[in-house]
C-alpha cells in the first residue's frame, strides 16, 4: 500500500478543514534550512506502515518532540489571528493576494491534549508506504551514498553532516570543469536572496553578505518580501 497527498492550494485548505487523523505516535524527526522543510514522522514496524509527513516553506512553528496520535487541521481565522498576535517579528503573506496562490498557510496540530501547536508554511504532504530507514519519500537521494543519507535532502542539523571548508569549496569553483571529480560526498551551503515571482537576486558565501543585500533590496523595495535560501553545494 501507497498513499501520497499533496496540499498548497487555497481551494484544499480552507479555514477549519480537517487535514489528517491518526491514532498513531508521531515524532519531529527532521528539519532542513534548505527550502525550510519540517518532517514528522510515524515510523514502519513488521506489521505497520511509515507515515512521513511534511510542511515546506514554513514560516514559524510551535511543536513539540513526539505526539500520541495527531490532528491537523487549517487554523479558523480567530486562530490565525492569534498566531500573528503570539509572532509579531514574522511577516505573513495572504495566498489571496499572490499571483500564484502562494502564501502562509495555518495549520493546527492537536494530539488531545488540550495544547494546541501550530505550524504556518506554504504547503503539506504525506506518504504512508512500507519502506524503512532512509530517505524520506520527499528526499531526493539518488546520488547520494547510503552512509551520507539523511531523512530529506539539503542541509540538516546532524553533527556527522559532511561540510566542506570555505577553501575547499573554492578551490572546487576555480577548477576546471574536467577536472571535477564524479564522486563528490561534501557540501558547503551558499546564501541565495530570493525576492517576488520568485526570484533570485544573488547568491552569497556568507550569511552576513546574503542579510547585507536582503537589507539593501527591503530598503529600495518596500513593499516586496525578501528572504535567505541557504542551499547546499555539493563539492
Amino acid at each position: 500500500m501507497s498513499i501520497n497527498v499533496w496540499l498548497d492550494r487555497s481551494e484544499q485548505l480552507l479555514a477549519g478543514t480537517e487535514i489528517y487523523r491518526s491514532h498513531r505516535k508521531f515524532t519531529w524527526w527532521d528539519y532542513t534550512s534548505a527550502h525550510s522543510r519540517l518532517l514528522l514522522r510515524c515510523d514502519g514496524g513488521t506489521d505497520w506502515t511509515r507515515i512521513d509527513i511534511l510542511f515546506k516553506s514554513v514560516y514559524v512553528m510551535k511543536v513539540r518532540s513526539n505526539y500520541n496520535g495527531l490532528h491537523i487541521r487549517c487554523a479558523t481565522t480567530a486562530e490565525q489571528e492569534h498566531i500573528q498576535r503570539d509572532t509579531p517579528g514574522i511577516t505573513y503573506f495572504d495566498p489571496a493576494e499572490s499571483e500564484f496562490d502562494l502564501g502562509s498557510r495555518y495549520f493546527i496540530l492537536d494530539d488531545g491534549s488540550g495544547e494546541l501547536d501550530y505550524v504556518v508554511a506554504q504547503a503539506i504532504g504525506w506518504h504512508e508506504d512500507h519502506a524503512r530507514g532512509e530517505p524520506s519519500y520527499f528526499a531526493q537521494h539518488c546520488d547520494t551514498p547510503p552512509w551520507a543519507r539523511t531523512a530529506l535532502d539539503g542541509a540538516n542539523g546532524g553533527f556527522d553532516t559532511p561540510i566542506a571548508t570555505v577553501s575547499e569549496f573554492v578551490d572546487t569553483i576555480v577548477m576546471p570543469e574536467h577536472s571535477i571529480p564524479a564522486e563528490r560526498t561534501r557540501y558547503r551551503f551558499i546564501y541565495v536572496v530570493m525576492g517576488p515571482e520568485p526570484h533570485a537576486y544573488g547568491a552569497f558565501l556568507t550569511r552576513d553578505e546574503a542579510e547585507r543585500n536582503r537589507q539593501q533590496l527591503t530598503h529600495r523595495y518596500p513593499t516586496g518580501r525578501f528572504t535567505i535560501d541557504a542551499t547546499p553545494v555539493r563539492i
